[in-house]
């Protein structure tokens, strides 16, 4: 496991619950069910509670439950004896949950599980045995689950999507990661955070961000949370100069969906491409110099355009300013 609590950036209130409960969790066995959107940093929370467990001299394996495909999900969680199927190796294979032995399994996106591996599961946990695919015997496994998912479990349960008694197996102890909108206090200590990251990978001597470019920061509701901000920075450092030190609002790329409730999070309606772009285009203009209260300059540079394209574009598409 690469990440550690001090790898967790919580000035919030709702993220300080949220590492304090995970920190408890992390010295018992107790299995966990960490719940929240995609991009909240709920496989740095996994490795967390396992660098902090009793368990952190011993493997940790990841597995992302929607990434594998169906067919040969149960063989890799379960292994197979050598001639279980066809393509199966002579010797057979070890599964992940069995090369977890004495350390921590971490099962992302559990909500993607077919049914039929939700109750092999269920058995596992049920038994502490796995059965390998094609085999006869069993085998004592001793390991810690740690389940993530950003999907409606209680809903799928009533669907008849997830089955109920995995459901309790595994919300054992429940840890909900807040939204980034919900965590607007912890977004200028992840950006310093990110930044720092991103110079000893990128060989840059960032600093700062300027007022202007953290109000635009703030101002947004990152539908794609902690990842989509690292994303960003990463691009603005990307778009600075060698000896620039600070992030300007210029730097920062379009974020999109729009920053205002003027743009909000819609599906355009249908039609050619051309008119599709072209209704994004305008709303991006508009968010923007109403942002930057009308200022032209301000806008071009923003939007990286000179002043004549965004006096031309806002012609085209009739936006006039309504000061």
């Amino acid at each position: 496991a690469k990440y550690s609590f001090d790898d967790i950036v919580a000035e919030s209130s709702k993220m300080k619950i949220a590492v304090s409960q995970a920190m408890k969790v992390a010295k018992t066995p107790a299995t966990v069910l960490l719940r929240g959107e995609s991009g909240t940093g709920k496989e740095l929370f996994a490795h967390a509670i396992h660098n902090a467990s009793d368990r952190k001299h011993n493997p940790f394996v990841s597995v992302n439950c929607s990434a594998i495909p169906e067919s040969i999900l149960e063989s890799e969680l379960f292994g197979y004896v050598g001639g279980a199927f066809t393509g199966a190796k002579r010797e057979g294979k070890k599964g992940l949950l069995e090369e977890a032995h004495r350390g921590t399994v971490f099962l992302d996106e559990i909500g993607k599980m077919p049914l039929i591996l939700q109750s092999k599961l269920l058995r596992f946990l049920e038994s502490k045995e796995i059965a390998p695919i094609g085999g006869t015997r069993t085998i004592k496994i001793d390991i810690r689950i740690i389940a993530a998912t950003n999907m409606n479990l209680e809903k799928m349960v009533q669907q008849g999507d997830f089955l109920p008694d995995l459901y309790f197996r595994l919300n054992v102890f429940p840890i909900f990661l807040p939204p980034l909108r919900n965590r607007k206090e912890d977004i200028a200590p992840l950006i310093h955070h990110t930044m720092k990251k991103l110079n000893q990978e990128y060989g840059r001597i960032v600093q700062g961000i300027s007022p202007d470019a953290l109000h635009r920061l703030t101002s947004y509701d990152w539908p794609g949370n902690v990842r989509e901000l690292e994303n960003v920075i990463g691009r603005a450092m990307i778009n600075m100069n060698i000896d620039e030190k600070v992030i300007e609002a210029k730097h920062l790329p379009p974020l999109i969906p729009s920053e205002s409730e003027d743009f909000p999070h819609e599906t355009f309606t249908r039609g050619s491409l051309k008119n599709i772009v072209s209704e994004y285009e305008s709303k991006v203009i508009l968010t923007a110099l109403k942002r930057n209260n009308w200022d032209v300059q301000k806008t071009s540079q923003e939007l990286n355009i000179s002043p004549r394209t965004l006096y031309y574009k806002m012609k085209l598409y009739g936006i006039k300013a309504t000061r």
